[in-house]
């Protein structure tokens, strides 16, 4: 049976590339399903949510130093 907490950090971690707001809560997803069971799916959304972590810091650094 598939953990439908790493199916959740997965889609929150795609979502978070595009969307950086989410990011944290990948993370958090991520983090709590892979101390539960380990899965492909929860190890993806982590990589998604820091992914999304650092564009969301990237950007709003370039946003506030190129002012």
């Amino acid at each position: 049976m598939r953990d439908r907490a790493a199916t959740r950090a997965l889609i929150l971690g795609l979502l978070s590339l595009p969307f950086g707001i989410l990011s944290p809560f990948a993370i958090f997803s991520a983090a709590r399903s892979l101390r539960r069971a380990p899965s492909t799916s929860a190890l993806i959304g982590l990589a998604g949510g820091v992914l999304g972590a650092l564009f969301l810091v990237a950007g709003v650094g370039y946003w506030l130093f190129a002012l």
